[in-house]
């Protein structure tokens, strides 16, 4: 019986056998171009411009290969953000494809899921750019559920639970196998914003449990491997109900044959960092499956080779596999400098010539005034201005709102994070603003996100728990145990709430009530102490204002949340455009910071922690206890804090 030439037979009895690259990015969050907008200068380290120059090198190294986004491409920049502002004002929207969409496109993306912050504009803006999407666009554990109180139809995103991609891939010897790729996209539950004030609520299923169901449909569909677009990071070994950064469970289900990771902007593999037992760091691997988790903002190409084979009468399965991350700069040998490996793609810097032009001029717009500067450099061990001047803004717009209100008694106390304070994007993402004309450029800097403010009415113990949760962020300090790190390298500074308006101390001799990752593990625990608003010390039932943002809302960090309806404020307005209205009402800005929370003296140790070089600072670190030490090879300055005594700033 002879094969049709598709489906060419193995010669002399031999396997057949394909190599083929699976190929991937993620997180790029709208940094298309090498550019940063917020300091207003070209960028070495970001930008899917390089990232298309690395994937049109690894193309040519391999017969066959497929290219996969795994989401949070929507929202990120300036770029982004000059289309979301045409849209939502009612203008014209760009011709044709947006332009993540376009670049996807030119370089070729066979398929994507979706990230959580694809949704911070809402189903409609989402679906609107989906439309145009030529490649498929996979969501498996995700519903969207249209809400009764909205009785006019409204479009939903164009996604499909699973994709199956058949393609003609050649074997070693020349000849040509049809080979059906089965595609999975997997959501991180509970990180879904944007969704307030639309038709749809979003219900995500669990990304293990999702996986455990669909894996054998593929199969049973005809797809001769199964590939996991999951937009999830590494993080708990076990697995549990609605669990965030699951790739490590995930990578345990049958059938799964590669897996491509996110959402934490991790890079793996990754030999030098500290895995759990089951990552292997050398080979790429998690319970021997191939996963590749290929950074944030376009900083690396994921690469998984998978060798193929199939025998006669048998199905395809996979031999070997290779995996790889290929960054887009590198640090240069002799200077220790930061240097690219990949110019930009002409292609799409020419694709996005003028739209980058508007944004740039947009990005100049005055927004207010400072008379001190602005930074975010001491943010884990100090109150600082960047986080100051969050702090403020939403309390001026809160109390607005709420004034002759029954609740305008109440304390009102501010939430917000450090969101540009090093961690993976380097020693130079910190923010850093000179005192003068605060343009807009400056407020996307210190404000990243299109988060809207929420304010919550909460009992002393609520907010008790909020600030235990915001300590969990630092590592346990021994007494007399000398120098110790302060947080985990893993562990983003972004995940840490200051509060303003009342009084705290964070003891890190005592263990955290929460994991970093905002689990609860020690329900006894307390580390935040003495906790005082205007000097009175806060009691249990106790009312008070606790001002957030949707993110945080919408169980961003999981942060604890009150039961019930305790929803004071759900504003529309981004706390970017509250930041913006306070400089003009009240600036210039020239505050010392409002929130006054320390560390307790933790006798016989020090706190490690990394920064910006000192030669970079715009104002020296906050307090005497502070004190430089040696400049690392990948650019950061260790510091180091005194415990061993009271703090003073």
């Amino acid at each position: 019986m002879g094969y049709p030439a598709s489906q060419a037979a193995p010669r002399n009895g031999a396997p057949a056998k394909i190599a083929l690259r699976l190929m991937a990015t993620t997180d790029v969050h709208m940094h298309i171009l090498p550019f940063d907008y917020g300091r207003q200068m070209p960028s070495l380290t970001t930008g899917l411009a390089r990232t298309a120059s690395l994937i049109r090198a690894a193309r040519a190294e391999a017969a066959n290969a497929l290219l996969f986004d795994n989401g949070d491409f929507l929202h990120g920049t300036a770029l982004g953000d000059e289309i979301v502002k045409r849209v939502m004002a009612g203008g014209p929207s760009p011709r044709g494809r947006h332009p993540i969409i376009t670049a996807m496109k030119y370089i070729g993306v066979d398929a994507v899921t979706l990230g959580n912050h694809d949704f911070d504009h809402g189903v409609e803006f989402l679906g609107h750019v989906l439309t145009e999407a030529p490649f498929q666009v996979v969501t498996s554990n995700l519903s969207l559920t249209p809400v009764p109180e909205y009785s006019a139809a409204r479009p939903a995103p164009a996604t499909q639970p699973f994709a199956l991609l058949d393609r003609d891939l050649v074997d070693e010897a020349g000849q040509v196998h049809p080979v059906r790729i089965g595609v999975l996209g997997l959501l991180p539950p509970g990180t879904v914003t944007g969704l307030d004030d639309t038709p749809f609520r979003a219900d995500i299923r669990g990304i293990v449990e999702t996986a455990h169901e669909m894996v054998p449909q593929l199969h049973a569909l005809g797809a001769d491997i199964v590939v996991a677009l999951a937009h999830s990071g590494i993080g708990p070994a076990e697995n549990a109900p609605e669990l965030e950064n699951a790739l490590i469970p995930l990578a345990a289900v049958p059938g799964i044959d590669a897996i491509i990771g996110g959402h934490a902007h991790q890079v793996f593999p990754e030999p030098t960092r500290d895995w759990p037992v089951a990552v292997d760091p050398e080979a790429g691997t998690i319970y021997g499956t191939p996963v590749v988790v290929p950074g944030f903002w376009g900083s690396h190409l994921g690469v998984i080779d998978l060798d193929l084979q199939r025998a006669a009468g048998a199905g395809w399965s996979v031999q070997r596999a290779k995996v790889e991350t290929r960054p887009i700069t590198a640090l240069d040998p002799q200077t220790g400098a930061l240097r690219s490996t990949v110019e930009p793609d002409k292609g799409i810097l020419r694709l996005l010539k003028r739209l980058h032009h508007q944004s740039v001029t947009r990005m100049q717009q005055p927004m207010g005034k400072a008379h001190r500067s602005i930074s975010s450099h001491f943010a884990a061990v100090a109150p600082v201005s960047a986080v100051d001047i969050v702090h403020r803004a939403q309390a001026w717009w809160a109390a607005r709102l709420m004034a002759g209100s029954a609740l305008a008694s109440l304390p009102i106390l501010s939430s917000s994070a450090p969101f540009t304070a090093g961690g993976l994007p380097g020693p130079s993402y910190y923010t850093n603003i000179a005192p003068g004309l605060i343009t807009a450029a400056d407020i996307a800097d210190l404000y990243p996100f299109p988060n809207t403010l929420c304010a919550l009415r909460l009992t002393g113990a609520e907010l008790f728990d909020w600030l235990e949760r915001a300590a969990s962020v630092f590592n346990t300090i021994a007494p007399h145990g000398g120098d110790q790190p302060l947080m985990s390298s893993s562990t983003p500074l972004y995940g840490f709430e200051t509060v303003a308006g009342c009084d705290y101390r964070i003891d890190l001799a005592a263990p955290p009530r929460y994991t970093p990752q905002g689990d609860l593990q020690t329900p006894s625990a307390h580390r935040v102490r003495d906790v005082a608003i205007a000097g009175r010390p806060v009691q249990a039932n106790d009312s008070i204002v606790l001002l957030t943002n949707s993110y945080r809302f919408n169980g961003g960090a999981k942060y604890p949340l009150p039961k019930g309806n305790r929803t004071i404020v759900d504003c529309s307005t981004p706390v970017r455009e509250i930041v913006c209205e306070y400089l003009s009402a009240c600036g210039p800005y020239e505050s010392e910071p409002w929130a006054q929370w320390r560390f307790a003296p933790v006798e016989g140790a020090g706190a490690l922690f990394l920064s910006a070089p000192q030669s970079d600072l715009g104002e020296p670190p906050p307090s005497d206890s502070i004190t430089p030490l040696e400049l690392r090879a990948d650019g950061f300055q260790l510091y180091r804090l005194a415990l061993d005594a009271a703090v003073s700033y």
